[in-house]
């Protein structure tokens, strides 16, 4: 009785948390195209905080990369979007700053990484079949993940560095997958090496351009969200209603095996 309230209670508290990310997104986003100026000023501030904190902003930088690592958490936290402020904005003093902001970025992401993946090792299989269902990883999705996973594993952990929802999971589920141990820390280097250099350098370029980009953000969001559809429709059709029949079927055996338990 105690086990199944503290499980509903779980259940309650992370449905809450999604609803409140979905809902920061969703206003941040309505705020970047139809009030951009609020963000311009919040940019602003962000800037004189950030200079004056000075040498602090390594710490931060390194923190934040590696949270974001971390399974769950790593989809909460918006280290990605700290990372490209506190590091465009200190990293463009110097070559210097951007150097040493590069290689904490580097170590942060490393651990973050190699905490999820030995996480998922030991834990990761029990957890994400009781749980997985919370952070929108049902039994299709993990299906889904760990097939390309074996298929792709490289490239995965590599680019799924620039994902929040792959960058928090997908070193958990390589782990959980009992992927060897070097092939996981070569991936890792590579992958946060890349991540790290290409997320600072276009911080650089966002803190020098962002009121242009403000000005032409829902342009942008627009064409994202247009060559998102035309790449689905044209390339990934068959492979999108697959999934979509396989998710169906997923809900209705959950359903069913709901009824069994009662």
């Amino acid at each position: 009785m105690q086990k199944k309230l503290i499980h509903k209670i779980s259940h309650a508290f992370f449905q809450l948390l999604n609803f409140l990310f979905g809902s920061i997104i969703f206003v941040l986003t309505a705020i970047a195209i139809f009030k951009p100026s609020w963000i311009e000023l919040f940019i602003s501030w962000m800037e004189r905080q950030i200079h004056v904190l000075g040498s602090w902003n390594y710490l931060i930088a390194f923190t934040s990369s590696i949270i974001e690592s971390f399974p769950v958490i790593g989809v909460l936290v918006p280290g990605q979007q700290i990372m490209l402020l506190v590091g465009g904005f200190f990293g463009k003093l110097g070559y210097l700053q951007l150097g040493y902001m590069i290689c904490f970025a580097i170590i942060g992401a490393l651990i973050g990484n190699a905490v999820g993946y030995f996480l998922g090792k030991w834990y990761g299989t029990d957890f994400l079949e009781q749980y997985g269902d919370w952070f929108g990883l049902g039994r299709t999705e993990l299906k889904y993940l760990k097939k390309q996973i074996e298929k792709n594993g490289a490239w995965f952990i590599i680019l799924g560095k620039f994902h929040n929802f792959t960058r928090a999971f997908i070193p958990f589920i390589a782990g959980s997958m009992g992927m060897h141990t070097g092939k996981f820390w070569i991936y890792n280097i590579i992958g946060s090496v890349l991540w790290a250099g290409t997320i600072i350098t276009l911080g650089v370029a966002f803190v020098t351009y962002y009121k242009t980009i403000l000005s032409y953000f829902s342009y942008i969001l627009m064409g994202i969200m247009i060559c998102t559809i035309v790449y689905i429709y044209f390339f990934k059709r068959e492979a999108f209603v697959a999934y979509i029949k396989e998710k169906e079927k997923e809900i209705e055996d959950k359903a069913r095996e709901a009824l069994e338990k009662r």
